[in-house]
């Protein structure tokens, strides 16, 4: 992402040699995508159509790479569910029921940590440390959650 950075705020002329294609590769092949619709003519990257490069890059990149595999995973998703059932809930009610409340909540956290190395809930270190938590907001608990675990999906643990 710097280099597109860069290129939208630098020159590119005698710079770079671009045209609009980019190269991607897919189990172990490399493939050369063109950014421009079928009949187009392909033509080289200049400042006057760098924005326009750079729009269609992230389209791709974003939405055309991603087309398959989401029509695969919406076609097997709605051999399941109907998609008709979906439309009673909200964005928020059907995320919430697919991945679970996105809160953590301070006291579920601490009464199911685990200690290991001698330490126990009244270890010194210990009550030190929840002090300091209970005072964390949402956004900081998930980073100490993500920080111990691995993963953002707390809904399985607590």
């Amino acid at each position: 992402m710097n280099s597109i950075e860069w290129m939208m705020k630098n020159p590119i002329q005698d710079v770079l040699d671009l045209d609009f294609t980019y190269e991607t590769e897919f189990f172990g092949k490399r493939y050369t995508i063109s950014l421009k619709d079928p009949g187009e003519p392909n033509e080289p990257v200049t400042d006057e159509n760098k924005k326009d490069y750079v729009k269609r890059l992230i389209y791709h990149k974003l939405v055309k790479e991603i087309e398959g595999p989401i029509n695969a995973f919406k076609q097997g998703f709605h051999r399941f569910v109907n998609p008709e059932y979906l439309k009673v809930f909200s964005i928020a009610e059907l995320d919430k029921l697919i991945a679970g409340d996105p809160t953590i909540d301070f006291e579920d956290l601490k009464a199911t940590v685990l200690y290991e190395g001698g330490y126990n809930a009244e270890s010194e270190q210990i009550v030190w440390f929840w002090e300091i938590v209970k005072e964390y907001d949402q956004e900081n608990l998930s980073a100490l959650w993500f920080f111990a675990t691995g993963t953002s999906n707390h809904t399985n643990f607590l």
